[in-house]
């Protein structure tokens, strides 16, 4: 961790440990989130390159490298739970873009808001088990729509 960071929260004037318990809900949730993240930062899988030093084209395939890798360490971990999937995620992509995205942040919302009970008995477990995946296409100025 920065030392910077480590040296602002030794100086607080509250409990940072309480504080952390609030935001994630719980001591419980925090573990849990703990315990996610190492999972990510302790697999040699996610040990890539900088992307701020590969051409356009090597981004893009670390980036549907880590998706695809993404996918199978969720599935190996079990996680599934929507929050948790939401931490490692964040976890994997860090500050860079990641080529499932449009997946998680529109097309998922889009079916489980957009469905009719038997739409959604059809396509929410092939889209949340990646055998469907969906983006989105603009298909006229003010108008989108998800395609799967």
């Amino acid at each position: 961790m920065n030392p910077d960071i480590v040296k602002e929260r030794k100086s607080a004037t509250f409990d940072v440990e309480k504080l952390t318990f609030i935001l994630d809900d719980g001591p419980e949730k925090t573990r849990r989130r703990r315990e996610i993240e190492s999972l990510v930062f302790n697999d040699p899988d996610f040990k890539e390159e900088d992307p701020n030093f590969l051409s356009r084209s090597e981004r893009y395939d670390q980036a549907i490298r880590k998706s695809a890798q993404m996918i199978l360490k969720l599935r190996e971990y079990g996680i599934a739970d929507p929050e948790e999937i939401y931490h490692y995620k964040s976890m994997v992509k860090g500050n860079n873009q990641e080529a499932m995205g449009l997946h998680f942040v529109m097309f998922l919302p889009f079916l489980h808001s957009q469905c009719d009970p038997q739409q959604k008995a059809k396509w929410l477990p092939l889209a949340e088990s990646y055998q469907v995946v969906g983006t989105y296409a603009q298909t006229e100025m003010g108008h989108g729509q998800s395609w799967f």
